[in-house]
């Protein structure tokens, strides 16, 4: 039998409803009044710890239980008129406002057949959903009606100025629909939220100026993707809290955008929740708190960290780069440096309280800090085909432990790979700590490290997706794409750019993009196809690591550029693949691309 609903939850659902009553009183709860006094209908002057008051007050339940609250309501609604009842998920904010609207109506037969829906005041209606959902895009107050019949008679309700839509120049309190630099920078004043059940999507060259102090909590769905566009900006004329992701199992994405002016952390993850945080920047923030600067996650695992600039960032406690706190992300070709204090416990990473991210193909370097570089507590992260220099303690370590191969790592560690050299990076800041510029330095590797090919050699480590490699040509031949450690080893971060005067010129090539990368249960799949092999049929399929063919997308077939498929993990015999690792190989007239992507269960 399913559990009897809280009286918290039959509250919200109910209360709007015209003429039901909830009471409640007790010394070890709140106290709820609405429409009766203590004394009121009851005569005698008991008052339950629950009552439902329908019709005419008609007292339809009144006991100390909640058990028999849900069979009261229902019978109690019997007891009214026809009533459109509206409501929403939002009432103000900036265009493009999305309003999840509800139709909390109620019959006395039970049954409504039909709504229609004025969103605007201008006397037509505009839907007959019964929940719509629309964007407000110019700014002004609008009234909304809602008409319902339930095939007898027909009501409407209006409800005068019950959305506003602003100007952007201060925001707070629930978030919802699509923001884009069409309207303006976006300045949010106080703390704002996104409500559950609802999302708020940041457009590419969308600007977020956040004060006061002010954070931005995800309960809902936020996606700020700028994939391979305009950079988003998140910036503050003071000061601001972060982006905090509370209980969301939503596909929140944070992708090609900056963080600055931070005085916690840039994002926070918490009860977990699914985030992916891909080739972003975090730069020039300072905290004091017990978190991680740029990237604190707290009790979540579905966390990916990808490809992202992590420099001069001052943490005057714990760690200016990531914090994992009983979580487990993938942590993966990001690059860490100059961040910290001289009076930070952990320059780069803290990992405590049963964690055990994988960090893999990371450059972490010039970090600052009292203590160690990474400061682990009953814990054990798992490095590998990394780049970690660092003047002082490598570790402080209280319980658990690291498992670290392939990685060059000052002082040398025991373990399968590692080195101990001078990794030859192309031009690195000058010091250790935020006081040196990290993000303009040039972390490339000479053509002399020894660091090259030096990384993990199993196939499902290659560096198959960069081809700049040597070895690129060559693929899927045996021992030919090994592995680089640091950022720029494994999947490749052969896009980053150090500076406005320091590009890294990508080959023209046909290609492909995946994402959400990991994914559960679909992943996307766009093709990039240049002007050559556009004229001739490409070859699209899923492969595992042996390179054992496990399901053909397109099979020598004409395709047309900026093409998208889905796969759903089902193979060509119809069964679903298990959790692991797959490569997706894109094959032109002109080139082979490929992809590795990790599907999670």
């Amino acid at each position: 039998m399913a559990a009897a609903p809280t009286f918290q939850a039959l509250w919200d659902q109910y209360y709007p409803i015209y003429n039901v009553y909830f009471i409640s009183q007790t010394n070890w709860g709140g106290t709820y009044y609405t429409g009766l006094g203590s004394s009121g209908a009851f005569g005698n002057g008991y008052i339950p710890l629950f009552a439902v008051v329908g019709g005419n007050n008609v007292c339809f339940y009144n006991d100390n239980y909640i058990s028999g609250v849900q069979p009261a309501i229902e019978e109690s609604l019997l007891s009214f008129e026809l009533t459109a009842i509206i409501a929403s998920n939002v009432q103000t904010g900036p265009p493009a406002l999305g309003v999840q609207f509800q139709s909390n109506s109620v019959s006395p037969t039970g049954n409504i057949d039909s709504w229609e829906w004025d969103f605007d005041g201008d006397g037509t209606f505009d839907s007959t959903e019964e929940n719509p959902y629309h964007f407000y895009e110019i700014e002004g107050v609008y009234n909304v009606t809602l008409r319902i019949t339930d095939g007898e008679e027909t009501v409407e309700t209006t409800l005068e100025g019950y959305i506003t839509v602003t100007d952007g120049t201060s925001i707070e309190g629930p978030l919802s629909g699509i923001w884009n630099p069409d309207y303006g920078t976006y300045t949010i004043t106080g703390d704002a939220w996104i409500p559950e059940g609802s999302e708020l999507e940041i457009g590419a060259g969308t600007q977020i100026t956040i004060n006061n102090n002010s954070q931005i909590e995800v309960n809902g769905k936020l996606s700020a993707n700028a994939r391979d566009e305009e950079t988003i900006t998140f910036y503050s004329d003071d000061e601001w809290n972060g982006i905090l992701f509370s209980n969301t199992q939503e596909d929140n994405i944070i992708n090609n955008c900056i963080f600055s002016n931070v005085s916690t952390s840039c994002i926070q993850i918490e009860y977990d929740s699914y985030v992916e945080i891909i080739e972003n920047w975090f730069i020039n923030n300072s905290s004091s708190s017990n978190k991680g600067t740029a990237i604190d996650v707290i009790g979540s695992n579905n966390v990916y960290i990808h490809k992202n600039v992590i420099a001069n960032n001052i943490n005057t406690n714990l760690t200016g780069g990531i914090s994992c706190d009983g979580a487990s992300p993938i942590i993966s070709n990001n690059l860490i440096v100059n961040n910290g204090s001289a009076s930070a416990l952990a320059g780069a990473f803290s990992v405590k309280s049963g964690s055990a991210p994988t960090i893999i193909n990371n450059t972490i370097a010039n970090n600052q800090a009292s203590s160690c570089c990474i400061f682990i507590f009953n814990s054990s992260p798992v490095i590998m085909n990394s780049i970690i220099i660092h003047d002082g303690n490598m570790f402080n370590a209280i319980g658990g432990g690291p498992t670290i191969t392939y990685t060059c790592i000052s002082g040398g560690y025991t373990g399968e790979g590692n080195i101990d050299v001078d990794p030859l990076f192309e031009q690195p800041s000058t010091g250790n700590g935020p006081e040196y510029n990290g993000y303009n330095a040039l972390w490339y590797l000479t053509e002399d490290s020894e660091c090259i090919d030096a990384g993990n050699p199993a196939e499902e480590y290659y560096d198959i997706e960069d081809p700049a490699d040597p070895g690129f040509a060559l693929w899927p031949a045996m021992g030919t794409l090994t592995n680089d450690m640091g950022v720029f080893g494994g999947e490749g971060f052969f896009e980053y750019v150090s500076s406005e005067d320091n590009l890294v010129n990508i080959i023209s090539h046909s290609d492909l993009k995946v994402y959400p990368n990991p994914f559960n249960p679909t992943t996307n799949i766009s093709l990039q196809i240049n002007s050559e092999d556009a004229v001739h049929p490409v070859t699209l399929g899923i492969y595992n690591i042996k390179g054992q063919l496990v399901k053909t997308i397109v099979n020598n077939e004409m395709v047309n550029n900026n093409s998208s498929f889905v796969w759903n993990g089902i193979d060509n015999s119809g069964l679903r693949t298990s959790s692991g690792i797959y490569l997706v190989k894109l094959e032109t007239a002109s080139s082979v691309s490929t992809q590795k992507i990790v599907l999670l269960k």
